[in-house]
C-alpha cells in the first residue's frame, strides 16, 4: 500500500484547519489557550468507570430484573459517554504523552466496539475538510426521513454500524488492511484493533456459553444495543444536522452550538460548543469553553436547548432541502 502524504492532521497549534469565513485570526489563539489538564480528564474517566463498576457488580450481586433494567440504562449512558472521552483522546487532548492518549482512547471504545485508531482516522479529516465535498463522518448516521417516529427511531437505533464492525473485524482477521485508508501505519494498527476486538468478543461468547451465564449480555451486549447506540446518535446529531457540511466553507455555520445544562455539558464533554471544537481543534477540550467565549458572538447556528433542537428536528422544522449538503450516505 503507497504512503499517502498529507497535511498535519494530528497536532495542535500548526493542525490544518476547515475553512472559515472573514478574518481569520486562530493562529494567534494564545498559547495558554492549547495548555492541557490531564487530571481533570483521569477524574472524567475515572467516574465513568466507577459507574460502571458499579452497574456490574450490582447485577453480579442481585441478578433480579429490576436491577438488571437500572443498569441496562446506567451501562448504556456511560458507554456513550465514554465514546465522548474517547474523542477527547484522539485529538490528543486528554494527556501529553500520546501512548496514554491511545490506550485510554482504545479502552473508551471497547464498550462500543469504536476503535480508537479508525475513528481518529476519518474524524480528523472530518474536521480538515468540513464545509467541502471532501467532508465524511467515522459514525455514517441515517439522516433520512427523522420527522416521523418510525424514520427517528431506524436512525437512532443505528445497529448498521455493527455490520461495518463485523466487516471491519473480518477484513482483519484475514490479515488485510481496510482499502478505504491509505497511509500504511494506521492501516496496520485499525487491523489490530479490530482483530482485538475478535478476540474479546469471542472470549465473551465462549465465557457465556460455558458457564451458561447471560451476565455478559445483561451488562454489555443489550445496554450497549438499547440505549448507548440511541443515546450517543442523540449527542452527535445536533453538531451538523440540517447545515451544509459540504459546500458551505464556514465553520460558524455549518456547525451548531446548543445552550446547554450542566448535566448536558458534562454528559456530551463539551459536545454543546460544538462549533467552537471545530473552530480549532486543537484547542483541548478542557479549554473549548473559553475558545466558545471568544467566538460566542460570531457563531451563526445555535439551539436554545437539546429537547428544543429534537422536538424541531422531529417536527421536521430542521431538515436537510438537499441531500447534497449532507456528507451521510445510509
Amino acid at each position: 500500500m503507497s504512503q499517502t502524504v498529507e497535511p498535519d492532521l494530528d497536532g495542535t497549534t500548526n493542525v490544518l484547519l476547515a475553512p472559515v469565513r472573514g478574518k481569520d485570526e486562530r493562529r494567534k489563539l494564545p498559547k495558554s489557550m492549547f495548555v492541557k489538564r490531564p487530571s481533570v480528564f483521569t477524574a472524567k474517566f475515572l467516574v465513568a468507570v466507577v459507574a460502571v463498576a458499579a452497574a456490574w457488580t450490582a447485577v453480579a450481586l442481585e441478578p433480579v430484573w429490576w436491577v438488571i433494567a437500572v443498569t441496562v440504562v446506567v451501562n448504556g449512558l456511560m458507554y456513550a459517554h465514554l465514546v465522548e472521552l474517547q474523542h477527547e483522546c484522539l485529538h490528543e487532548h486528554a494527556y501529553n504523552r500520546r501512548s496514554l492518549n491511545r490506550l485510554m482512547g482504545f479502552l473508551a471504545g471497547v464498550p462500543m466496539l469504536t476503535s480508537y485508531w479508525h475513528y481518529k482516522h476519518d474524524h480528523l479529516r472530518h474536521h480538515a475538510y468540513l464545509g467541502t465535498p471532501q467532508n465524511q463522518e467515522f459514525f455514517n448516521y441515517r439522516f433520512q426521513g427523522l420527522g416521523s417516529l418510525p424514520g427517528f427511531l431506524r436512525g437512532a437505533y443505528h445497529l448498521g454500524r455493527y455490520n461495518d464492525v463485523a466487516r471491519d473485524t473480518g477484513r482483519s482477521l484475514l490479515g488485510r488492511t481496510n482499502p478505504g485508508i491509505t497511509k500504511t501505519l494506521a492501516a496496520k494498527k485499525i487491523r489490530t484493533e479490530y482483530q482485538l476486538f475478535a478476540v474479546l468478543v469471542a472470549a465473551a461468547v465462549v465465557y457465556s456459553v460455558v458457564a451458561r451465564d447471560l451476565y455478559l449480555v445483561w451488562v454489555w451486549v443489550l445496554p450497549t444495543l438499547l440505549v448507548a447506540e440511541p443515546t450517543h446518535f442523540l449527542i452527535e446529531m445536533p453538531e451538523h444536522y440540517g447545515l451544509n457540511t459540504q459546500t458551505d466553507p464556514d465553520v460558524l455555520s455549518n456547525t451548531r452550538t446548543i445552550e446547554a445544562g450542566r448535566f448536558a455539558k458534562w454528559f456530551t464533554n463539551g459536545n454543546d460548543v460544538h462549533t467552537a471544537h471545530h473552530f480549532h481543534q486543537g484547542v483541548p477540550m478542557v479549554n473549548v469553553r473559553a475558545l466558545h467565549r471568544v467566538i460566542e458572538d460570531r457563531v451563526e447556528t445555535v439551539a436554545p436547548s437539546y429537547w428544543s433542537f429534537y422536538r424541531d428536528v422531529f417536527t421536521g422544522r430542521i431538515t436537510y432541502q438537499d441531500n447534497s449538503e449532507n456528507c451521510m450516505t445510509r
